[in-house]
C-alpha cells in the first residue's frame, strides 16, 4: 500500500492510550472507533510506539462526535498521569526554570507529536512560542486542546494564577462553550487564529521551580535528546518537495529553482533527480494537489472555493477542470459518493 504524505506525520502512541482511558469514563467502547480511525488499540501502552497522527487526530474527533461533547479533548488531558510521556514528562517536571521549560519544548517537543512550524522567541517584552501543523492533518481541534492542556500543567509550578496574565492563540474553532477554556488555559485565550501562539510576559521566564531537581533535569534531557529526530522530509527528494508543497500551496506554488535553493542544489541537478525519478515539478504538483484534494472534499465541508484557494488554484473553475482529471467528476459529484474506508 503507497504511504500518504499524510501518514508521514506520527505522534506518540501514549498519547491514544489516554484518549481510550477517557472515553472509557465517558462509558464509551473506544476500541472498534480506534480501528475504525486505522488505529491499532493494543499498541497504544507499548513504550516508544508511535501512530499515525492524523489518524490519531481523527480518533479524537470521532470521540468528541460520538459524546457530542466539543470539550472532549480538552477533558480527556485529565487522563494523561506523570509517567505517560516517559523522560519527555519526568524532564518537564524537573525542570529548574520556565525558560527550561520553553527551550526544552521547543528543542523537543516534535519528537512527541511531528510539527510543520516549532518556534521559541524571547525578546524584551514578551517570550513567544509559535507553533502548528501540516495542512494534511485537518481534524486537530480536539487534538490541540488536549495536548495544550497537557503541557500547560507543566507551566502551573510556575506560574500559578499568573497565568491569567499569558495570552493564546489558537488556531481551533471558537467553541459554542469557552468557560472551561478560559478556566484551564487562561481568560486571555483566543481563537481562529493563523497559528497556534502561546505569549508569556518576559519577567516570567527565569521564575524557579522549587520541586525541581536539577540534576535528574539534566540526564532526563540527555535522555531525550538522545532520541533521534525522525526526519519527515526523509532522504527522498520527490516526498521532501510534496511534503513542502503541500505545505505552501495556499501561499503560492513554488518553482524548480526556489526547491533547488531549499534543497541546497541548482536547478539543473534537481531537473536532473526528478527526471530520473521519472517525474517532474510540474507532475509533483499535481500529485500533491490531489492528494489534498481528496482530503479536503471528503473530511470537510469546507465550500468548494474555499478548497480552491486551499490548493493554489487561480480561480475555481481551474480546480474543477483538474478534479474532472484526477477523478473523473467534479469536485461536488465526488464529495458526494460514497467514502471508501482507508
Amino acid at each position: 500500500m503507497t504511504l500518504r504524505l499524510a501518514d508521514r506525520y506520527e505522534a506518540a502512541a501514549s498519547l491514544a492510550s489516554a484518549i481510550s482511558a477517557y472515553a472509557a469514563t465517558r462509558g464509551l467502547d473506544a476500541d472498534p472507533i480506534a480501528r475504525a480511525s486505522g488505529l491499532d488499540p493494543e499498541r497504544f501502552d507499548i513504550p516508544n510506539e508511535r501512530v499515525r497522527l492524523d489518524r490519531l487526530c481523527r480518533y479524537l474527533e470521532a470521540l468528541a462526535l460520538i459524546s457530542g461533547d466539543d470539550l472532549f479533548g480538552l477533558k480527556s488531558a485529565s487522563m494523561f498521569s506523570k509517567g505517560t510521556s516517559g523522560p519527555f514528562g519526568y524532564a518537564l517536571l524537573n525542570a529548574p526554570s520556565l525558560r527550561d521549560v520553553l527551550v526544552f519544548l521547543g528543542r523537543n517537543v516534535a519528537k512527541m507529536s511531528e510539527l510543520r512550524i516549532c518556534t521559541l522567541e524571547v525578546g524584551a517584552k514578551d517570550a513567544i512560542f509559535e507553533w502548528t501543523y501540516s495542512p494534511l492533518i485537518l481534524h486537530r481541534d480536539q487534538y490541540v486542546d488536549m495536548t495544550l492542556r497537557q503541557t500547560l500543567a507543566h507551566f502551573k509550578p510556575f506560574l500559578g494564577q499568573d497565568i491569567q496574565n499569558c495570552r493564546l492563540e489558537l488556531e481551533r474553532k471558537r467553541p459554542e462553550n469557552i468557560n472551561l477554556h478560559k478556566q484551564i488555559l487562561g481568560t486571555r485565550t483566543r481563537f481562529g487564529a493563523a497559528i497556534n501562539r502561546l505569549i508569556i510576559p518576559s519577567g516570567y521566564i527565569s521564575r524557579t521551580n522549587p520541586d525541581a531537581d536539577p540534576r535528574l533535569y539534566a540526564i532526563l534531557v540527555q535522555q531525550v535528546e538522545a532520541i533521534p529526530a525522525r526526519s519527515i522530509d526523509t532522504t527522498d527528494t520527490v516526498t521532501s518537495i510534496r511534503l513542502h508543497v503541500v505545505d505552501t500551496l495556499s501561499s503560492g506554488v513554488p518553482t524548480l529553482k526556489e526547491e533547488a535553493g531549499r534543497l541546497g542544489m541548482s536547478a539543473r541537478t534537481l531537473q536532473r533527480r526528478l527526471t530520473e525519478a521519472g517525474t517532474s515539478m510540474q507532475d509533483i504538483v499535481d500529485e500533491s494537489r490531489k492528494e489534498m484534494a481528496e482530503k479536503l472534499l471528503t473530511e470537510t465541508t469546507l465550500s468548494l472555493s474555499e478548497i480552491s484557494f486551499r490548493l493554489g488554484f487561480s480561480a475555481p473553475a481551474a480546480f474543477t477542470r483538474s478534479a474532472i482529471r484526477w477523478f473523473g467528476k467534479t469536485p461536488s459529484a465526488y464529495r458526494k459518493q460514497p467514502s471508501i474506508p482507508d
